[in-house]
């Protein structure tokens, strides 16, 4: 149990210890009034020599009156006390001070607080043959004393054997996958459950939770791996998407090029040429030129493929280079000499 269940049990245990002094102290009393009694009558029928006849029936009067007189209870603001008159139900008091008779009247009392229920973690047997361990926690209050105690003998232990019952039959058709994902649903079920019998209880649910699901030793790790392949998989698959994406709308924009894009392309080309180590930049081909090559890369009815015209672009920019720098490097090599 929780600590705040433990509390309301706490609570009603010592309830009954303090009425059971109570009782024991007032029987004590009594039992010296009477002796007190008896004492007064000889003592009279000695000294004053009073008929005993006489006495008797006084004495007799004063010890009925001493043993049923009232006693006063008192009762907190969260408590009410369900009182039953020779064995039958009288009715509900409280708050505050009320007088009971003795051995007439009967009280129970009942905590009005809002208590938490945590079943023992009870182990379950899913669809697909595993064995589970799922705790549950109940948040409920008494709303009607009356119904609480003459309805249900112990509506604590009532409760804990429905939730039970029906976590074993809920968790029992469904896959382990299932038990996992659908937490919420299980809330549900089972709150809706303990609605159908509050009315008859007196109680009202505030709500139902499943706290915690322990999974077979073993079990743990690999179902962890299988959600992270899954991960892994649609983070893929989600890359996949947006590449290809990207190269349907590179496909469209390149079926419509002019020559404005071809220049940004030839100067783009440039950009990477003049990252190289050498510090003269040959300008090889006009536009005209590299339209061709464009071209030639450009089928109708194909793809374009980028790296390819600007592969091709890099091919020319070399021949050329070959042919204009290096005499004038040899040129310039003899010179020194």
């Amino acid at each position: 149990m929780s600590g705040h269940d433990s509390h309301g049990g706490g609570h009603s245990s010592h309830s009954s210890q303090s009425h059971g002094g109570s009782g024991d102290s007032r029987q004590a009393a009594i039992f010296i009034a009477i002796l007190a009694v008896v004492g007064i009558i000889i003592a009279s029928v000695l000294s004053l020599k009073i008929p005993l006849s006489t006495l008797l029936p006084v004495g007799l009067l004063a010890v009925l009156v001493i043993a049923f007189f009232p006693r006063y209870v008192e009762f907190k603001e969260y408590e009410r006390g369900v009182v039953f008159r020779l064995g039958r139900f009288y009715k509900v008091i409280g708050p505050g001070f009320a007088f009971l008779f003795p051995y007439i009247d009967k009280e129970v009392r009942t905590d009005l607080r809002t208590q938490v229920l945590d079943i023992h973690p009870q182990e379950v047997i899913t669809q697909d043959d595993l064995h589970l361990k799922i705790d549950v926690i109940v948040y409920y209050r008494v709303v009607d004393p009356k119904k609480a105690v003459i309805e249900i003998k112990d509506h604590k232990g009532a409760i804990t054997n429905l939730m039970l019952s029906q976590v074993r039959n809920v968790v029992g058709k469904m896959l382990l996958e299932e038990v996992l994902e659908k937490t919420e649903s299980i809330n549900l079920d089972l709150y809706s459950t303990i609605k159908d019998v509050e009315s008859a209880w007196g109680i009202s649910t505030l709500r139902v939770e499943v706290q915690s699901i322990e999974l077979p030793k073993g079990l743990t790790e690999s179902f962890q791996k299988k959600r992270e392949a899954k991960e892994f998989k649609e983070k893929i698959e989600t890359e996949a998407h947006a590449k290809q994406i990207a190269i349907e709308l590179l496909d469209k924009v390149g079926r419509s090029i002019d020559n404005k894009t071809l220049a940004i392309l030839y100067v783009d080309a440039l950009k990477q040429i003049s990252q190289g180590k050498s510090n003269k930049i040959i300008f090889p081909l006009e536009l005209s030129r590299l339209a061709t090559n464009l071209s030639d890369n450009m089928n109708p009815g194909k793809k374009i493929d980028y790296n390819a015209v600007i592969q091709s672009f890099l091919e020319s920019y070399q021949e050329t280079k070959a042919k204009t720098l290096e005499p004038e490097e040899k040129k310039h090599k003899k010179k020194k000499k």
